[in-house]
């Protein structure tokens, strides 16, 4: 039987994993506010990520959903801005299957505008039939997680 500090420190951790995803200050009724850290995986089909802390709190990843486009999966999620301020942003869908392997020979970011209290919506179709869940990964362009990502070869 396990100890009661084990119990602890293991609630302690899932908490941590889980991530915050709790409504943050007052506002417009019809605009959803959440609080929520880099990556949401909440979702058993989508893995939501801000590539930047700089957008924690200030845009939101949300409104999951998924179809089918024939025999491919689509996959849809909204992009909201939480402030007043225009963003210029980037995003990118990958795809995976059931076993977690990516089915993109090419995943490319492309680039999007968002003003004050703005909501985009952005849809992917899988490249094959076999995917099954996607990560959509929304960053600034100037980010130093470009950087990364180009000296590391990806």
């Amino acid at each position: 039987m396990p100890s009661q500090r084990s119990v602890v420190i293991l609630l302690l951790v899932a908490a941590i994993v889980a991530g915050c995803n709790e409504p943050v200050g007052p506002g417009n009724p019809n605009i959803r506010h959440y609080r929520q850290n880099t990556v949401d995986a909440s979702h058993p089909r989508m893995r939501l990520v801000l590539g930047s802390e700089n957008l924690v709190g200030k845009v939101a990843l949300v409104d999951v959903r998924f179809g089918s486009a024939g025999p491919l999966p689509r996959a849809e999620v909204a992009v909201q801005n939480l402030t007043n301020d225009r963003y210029t942003l980037e995003y990118m869908y990958r795809w995976e299957d059931r076993q977690g392997f990516s089915v993109d020979v090419n995943p490319v970011w492309k680039r999007f505008v968002l003003g004050p209290r703005e909501i985009k919506s952005f849809q992917s179709v899988a490249p094959m039939p076999e995917a099954w869940s996607a990560t959509l990964t929304v960053r600034l362009p100037d980010d130093r997680f470009i950087q990364q990502e180009r000296s590391s070869g990806r």
